[in-house]
């Protein structure tokens, strides 16, 4: 039970934020922009996430769980109404960049919660993100279906947030282990200085910039003759929550599951980007799936507990800008050519293979 309530906390999350990959081409397509500028949209999204981070991170020991939790819940249900009854462009910049906010204070929240859990499953609760990737297409699809617009998803999502919201005022959460208030700069530079803080928080870095650039272009790369985009996208969760799941059992069959899964995504993305399949979007995220819980399980093993809330804190900020910088590098490319757009994704990925070879601190 102990890891339930973290759980709901990022699949609820994973719905608004796994809304807006597929949901890129109508908002061009409603707001008649190109790929370059459409880009914008994620981009405020995850700098909103990086500022909330950063700050939820420093003073996540001041607010409390709970506070954190429902100033997150207040954001998320402000950004989502602004999405929902927005009437163009800068507005759903807007109301997106308000959501991007409000992740901060529920992914450092709750990842600090399940941190201090007995047993801590972080492969479940990374698992529930993926879950979230897999209902999020089915939302969109029942919204616009029955709700006549595609944006009125976000008016399902602020239900969801109301009620979370409420049963979170009811609830009852424990003391953080660190009650300090906030880091003091020196403490911030040691936590950076110690080398399993930082070679940790760079892989973390680096996969999600390329699983967040892939994930957000991959509807524009595919081509629809095989499987949907919305369909692509489900598939795609499937896979990836299944292995994440199972990432303990993984971790067990396969040691060097970091090396391992970085390989065959190099071939898998590369296929992706030049034949335009859909079936390799879908392949690739198995080999997705696992990585974060992994990698980050094994910092939380190695890192200074009084470094772990700042940790937390800067891994969700730091990798939310890392997918921010690599998705707009992406859609400025891909509007000019897919193919050569492959480029960035493999040379983030061979450096991931490169720290984990030149560290051996995970396989």
């Amino acid at each position: 039970m102990e890891n339930l309530y973290p759980m709901l906390v990022i699949f609820s999350y994973s719905l608004v934020l796994n809304s807006m990959p597929p949901l890129l081409s109508s908002f061009r397509e409603l707001f008649n922009i190109s790929i370059a500028v459409s880009s914008l949209l994620p981009f405020f999204s995850l700098a909103g996430t990086v500022i909330s981070n950063i700050f939820t991170g420093l003073y996540l020991g001041r607010l409390g769980i709970k506070r954190a939790l429902l100033i997150g819940y207040t954001l998320t249900i402000t950004g989502s109404l602004i999405v929902a009854f927005s009437g163009n462009y800068l507005l759903s910049m807007l109301g997106l960049f308000v959501f991007g906010l409000s992740t901060g204070f529920g992914f450092t929240s709750s990842t600090t919660l399940l941190a201090q859990a007995k047993n801590a499953n972080f492969g479940f609760f990374h698992g529930a993100y993926g879950l979230g990737g897999v209902i999020a297409p089915l939302c969109i699809t029942w919204a616009t279906k029955y709700l006549g617009d595609f944006r009125n998803v976000y008016l399902i999502y602020t239900i969801l947030f109301l009620t979370l919201g409420i049963y979170t005022i009811l609830k009852h959460f424990p003391a953080l282990h660190n009650q300090q208030g906030g880091f003091s700069l020196r403490g911030i530079v040691d936590a950076f200085k110690d080398g399993n803080f930082s070679t940790f928080l760079l892989l973390l870095i680096f996969y999600s910039s390329v699983e967040i650039g892939v994930i957000t272009w991959a509807g524009t790369i595919m081509k629809e003759r095989i499987l949907s985009t919305y369909m692509a996208y489900a598939l795609f969760w499937v896979t990836f929550t299944v292995s994440r799941f199972i990432t303990n059992t993984i971790q067990k069959a396969i040691p060097n599951l970091l090396r391992t899964n970085v390989l065959i995504l190099v071939f898998t993305i590369a296929l992706l980007f030049i034949f335009r399949n859909p079936l390799f979007f879908v392949f690739s995220g198995f080999f997705f799936g696992p990585l974060f819980p992994y990698v980050q399980k094994c910092a939380l093993g190695k890192i200074q507990k009084d470094h772990v809330t700042l940790f937390n804190g800067a891994t969700y900020a730091f990798t939310s800008l890392g997918g921010s910088v690599v998705s707009m590098l992406l859609g400025v490319i891909i509007e000019k050519n897919i193919s050569f757009s492959l480029v960035v994704p493999l040379i983030i990925l061979l450096g991931m293979g490169y720290i984990s070879f030149k560290t051996a601190k995970v396989r």
